[in-house]
């Protein structure tokens, strides 16, 4: 792990360890100098361990925010592939075994845009004798939006943003998957390009580590800076915060937003200087709506957000193809569900069905990209076929995309 990503892992500390001094190379294992908790950013399992009696480790995947992942095989169900990933080291085996009780709620939670929980587990290192607690997962194949996006690169070697509507489908993907989670109380707190993969036809929020009751005033608040909601660090999170994180992460997509995690922090660039915001005004419109500084001039749901972000997204594709994309009507006719798998008619030069511009040279694979067209499939059908209700789009207008103040 790169030294300048390593801290104390105790919530009341977070102070840098493990650093380089002079010509001497940050530790990976040591204590805290200002509390003494010990840290360690060497993997802790290894191939062929097992975890539990149950899951045999592959090996590492990665280092997420609470510790290591790992992929594994689950010897007792099938030989499925599983992740395994560390909860937080609290050095205490008291407190491990109670977060581990608190985080089984996580387990009840089904959703197809959300990584499934199998099982939360404890495992002594023998190295060291601690207890370590472990989030079993199901194992999702597919590449995260921040590898897709920065596999894109124009011919001169700069990053390509991606093409607005398909950050727009991705974002109704995972509104969808928000609005499930405040449904039943639970906040997702930490959404951004580095949580959700892209598999096969669908996105899937893939790391769990911070989702949080609503009610909940004593736990650790985790987030990134860049993504984070101002208010969280006085006032907590909340939906609004949540939905904040989602405008966010379409601003990162979609254009080269360079200051984001300092200049522009809390703030969005002028839209003059920003080519798609200066071409999509409801896109930007919407942008400036979900990240307001008053959380309560914000949208009031997920699935307020997503209606108006499905307006956007029609929008945007009938300026690219020159034809209107008007919802279909969820009060009038028989049928709710769309039966026809193509929306859509074919487009010629370099449109696609959906209004993907083709990839440039060195861009995203052809693979990637054909999933990509049918996540954006995938998220029309679901608009149009009422699940969320009705986007209207009226002589090129958004119209739900002001807020109460006008704008």
């Amino acid at each position: 792990m790169p030294e300048r990503k390593r801290f104390c892992s105790r919530s009341d500390c977070g102070a840098p360890v493990g650093r380089s001094r002079g010509e001497r190379p940050g530790r990976t294992e040591g204590f805290c100098t200002k509390c003494g908790h010990p840290y360690s950013f060497v993997p802790k399992l290894t191939g062929g361990d097992i975890v539990h009696g149950q899951y045999e480790v592959v090996g590492c995947l990665a280092h997420g925010g609470l510790g290591w992942v790992y992929l594994a095989v689950d010897r007792a169900v099938s030989d499925r592939w599983v992740v395994l990933k560390g909860l937080l080291d609290t050095g205490d085996q008291d407190a491990m075994a109670a977060a581990i009780s608190e985080r089984r709620f996580l387990a009840e939670i089904e959703h197809a845009n959300i990584v499934r929980i199998y099982n939360f587990v404890e495992h002594l290192d023998q190295r060291t004798g601690s207890l370590d607690g472990y989030i079993v997962m199901e194992y999702v194949g597919g590449k995260a939006l921040k590898e897709i996006a920065n596999e894109r690169r124009t011919p001169a070697g700069k990053r390509d943003p991606l093409p607005v509507e398909q950050a727009c489908a991705y974002g109704i993907e995972a509104l969808e998957a928000l609005g499930h989670l405040h449904s039943r109380n639970l906040l997702y707190c930490d959404f951004k390009v580095d949580n959700a993969i892209q598999t096969e036809d669908q996105l899937k929020l893939i790391d769990m580590g911070a989702v949080r009751r609503m009610d909940d005033t004593e736990s650790a608040i985790y987030g990134t800076v860049g993504y984070q909601a101002p208010e969280v660090a006085e006032v907590g999170p909340s939906v609004a915060s949540d939905l904040y994180t989602v405008a966010r992460t379409l601003a990162v997509l979609t254009f080269d937003f360079q200051g984001y995690t300092n200049v522009f922090v809390d703030s969005l660039p002028d839209p003059d200087n920003i080519e798609v915001l200066r071409t999509y005004e409801s896109f930007y419109r919407l942008l400036v709506r979900a990240t307001d500084p008053d959380p309560a001039q914000r949208f009031a749901s997920a699935s307020e957000m997503a209606e108006q972000l499905t307006g956007v997204l029609r929008e945007v594709v009938a300026l690219q193809t020159g034809r209107p994309r008007p919802a279909l009507s969820t009060l009038f006719g028989t049928e709710l569900r769309v039966t026809d798998t193509v929306l859509f008619a074919e487009q010629v030069d370099d449109v696609s069905r959906l209004g993907a511009r083709a990839a440039a040279s060195g861009a995203v694979a052809a693979s990637d990209g054909a999933r990509a067209v049918r996540v954006r499939c995938r998220a029309f059908r679901r608009r149009a076929a009422g699940l969320w209700g009705r986007a209207v789009v009226y002589r090129g207008t958004v119209a739900v995309c002001r807020s109460p103040r006008g704008r």
